[in-house]
């Protein structure tokens, strides 16, 4: 039977979510400006200790988490929110993927394992990643190749996964791997015999990724999360909420990028005039502007269904995250030109917002990817 329930026209945006935006923005801009971001990029861990800490002092860190485990469980607007606060200064914290990992354990972890690991992601003392995609796999996290071969009260988990968002990070990754009932999941200490995390190479130094291999790692039945063979209708709930949430964050960054664009445009002279006195200037900034908006939009409706009518939360999560990327990758590329020559240079914060944009359009799942998928479900209705 197909689900009545419907997003309310009054979808919760309220004082709550109107507080958390000015706190997120007063402690960002004090505590994440972009000579900061600059300086934490180059060090091995590629974020701030103490930043970290401060985040989880915050709540940030346990604003999805129950109130039983320590955290606020507060709404999917109220990580939108949030989300595109930390765009906006293109934050270098491994927020991303202890994000996917709590979702994960929210949603399907025993009542023994939410109480020993979510409590600790809300206080900051456990970083964690999610090993969903593997090489032949692409974005389809449904594609597991890694196993789970029972050897007496053992099950010895073998593969590699790749692109883990803050794999470099985390001290504990969750991962698929097969079992005759099909792919499962499994939490995984980082520093367990046998587990290797290679750091990628990206264009975005502001966030970091790595292939997580495992070669015939131990763990217990215990450290199964959900049951055997259920981790694709794990997934299949979960990523709705990190297309959104990675949307949220794209809109943030591309409403910064606007605002330093029209900001450049106003007292860069050419001609005797301000540059933004052109129109060859403004009809950008405008479409700009047009695109942040809507896909604003896609994002906030998006977070509302997944409140309240989650059977329509897929579709406009895709939907989200797809016009998110074209967006973000639209005003980054606008904001290098109008920017002219200094706009390529590496002085330039434009540079910044430009590399995590394209590694943004990409992450689980670039514009085509989600596109396709949404025809799918429109044709098979």
């Amino acid at each position: 039977m197909q689900s009545t329930a419907r997003i309310p026209d009054d979808f919760g945006y309220g004082e709550e979510q109107a507080l958390l935006r000015r706190e997120a923005k007063k402690l960002l801009e004090s505590s994440c400006k972009t000579e900061d971001v600059r300086r934490w990029m180059e060090t091995p861990a590629g974020f701030d200790e103490g930043l970290w800490a401060r985040a989880a002092e915050a709540g940030w860190l346990g604003l999805v988490v129950p109130a039983a485990h320590g955290g606020s469980e507060m709404s999917m607007t109220s990580l939108a929110v949030l989300m595109e606060e930390m765009g906006r200064v293109v934050l270098p914290l491994p927020v991303v993927g202890t994000l996917f990992a709590t979702l994960v354990l929210k949603e399907a972890a025993s009542e023994e394992a939410k109480a020993r690991f979510l409590p600790r992601i809300a206080e900051g003392k456990l970083r964690a990643a999610v090993g969903s995609e593997e090489r032949r796999g692409g974005w389809a996290y449904t594609h597991v190749e890694a196993t789970a071969r029972r050897e007496g009260e053992r099950i010895l988990l073998s593969g590699e996964k790749e692109l883990v968002v803050d794999a470099p990070s985390a001290e504990l990754v969750l991962v698929t791997a097969t079992e005759p009932e099909g792919p499962s999941l499994f939490a995984l200490p980082a520093a367990s015999p046998g587990v290797t995390v290679s750091p990628d190479k990206l264009v975005d130094a502001t966030r970091r990724s790595g292939a997580v291999r495992f070669e015939d790692v131990a763990v217990r039945d215990a450290d199964r999360i959900g049951a055997r063979g259920a981790a694709v209708s794990i997934l299949g709930r979960v990523m709705p909420r990190m297309w959104t949430a990675l949307a949220a964050e794209m809109v943030g960054g591309a409403d910064r990028l606007l605002g330093m664009t029209t900001e450049y445009a106003k007292i860069r002279q050419q001609f005797g005039r301000p540059i933004g006195a052109f129109q060859a200037v403004k009809f950008p900034l405008v479409e700009m502007l047009a695109r942040i908006e809507l896909s604003r939009s896609l994002v906030y409706r998006a977070a509302a269904a997944i409140d309240h009518a989650p059977a329509q939360a897929e579709k406009l999560a895709r939907m989200a995250k797809a016009h998110a990327s074209d967006t973000y990758t639209f005003a980054a590329a606008k904001a290098v030109q109008l920017h002219g020559g200094i706009g390529f240079t590496w002085e330039c914060d434009v540079q910044l917002y430009f590399k995590r944009a394209q590694w943004s359009r990409a992450a689980f799942g670039d514009t085509a990817h989600h596109r396709r998928r949404i025809a799918e479900m429109v044709i098979d209705g």
